[in-house]
């Protein structure tokens, strides 16, 4: 058993990451913000938004459970975005916004569209850079 001195109580420990929850035996309340509030609309969810938009396409159809090229595309090219963009959202996470899919989905389908980026599939890639270029104005917009 290793033995720890006890922490004095005034003194509390901050959490390395939003997951994690500073102890309350001190009773001190603490209220921790992670990045300032201008930043509040950059989310995933957004950005989703954005890609549908861009692609004509309804925000609902990343729910759908059809296979249709359409619907796959816009969910790979949502995938590739998110991960770019996002870099601490985890394959599971992808999942629940795609409609609870299972992560080796969302790896599938990444690793597919990255296919049909290298490969330069013409129809393929005006989607994705319609999709990003829309991205990026979003980030400019909200950068400003």
């Amino acid at each position: 058993m290793i033995y720890a001195p006890p922490r004095p109580a005034n003194t509390i420990r901050l959490a390395r990451t939003a997951h994690h929850r500073p102890d309350t035996h001190t009773g001190i309340g603490v209220t921790l913000q992670l990045y300032p509030a201008s930043h509040m609309r950059k989310t995933p969810e957004r950005l989703l938004q954005i890609v549908a938009l861009a692609l004509d396409m309804a925000p609902s159809c990343y729910l759908m459970k059809t296979r249709t090229r359409n619907v796959a595309e816009l969910r790979y090219i949502g995938a590739l975005l998110l991960r770019s963009h996002f870099p601490k959202i985890t394959l599971n996470e992808i999942a629940t916004f795609f409609g609870g899919m299972d992560h080796s989905s969302i790896m599938s389908g990444m690793c597919r569209a990255n296919k049909l980026i290298c490969t330069g599939d013409d129809r393929f890639l005006k989607k994705y850079n319609k999709a990003l270029n829309s991205v990026n104005i979003w980030l400019r917009k909200e950068a400003a």
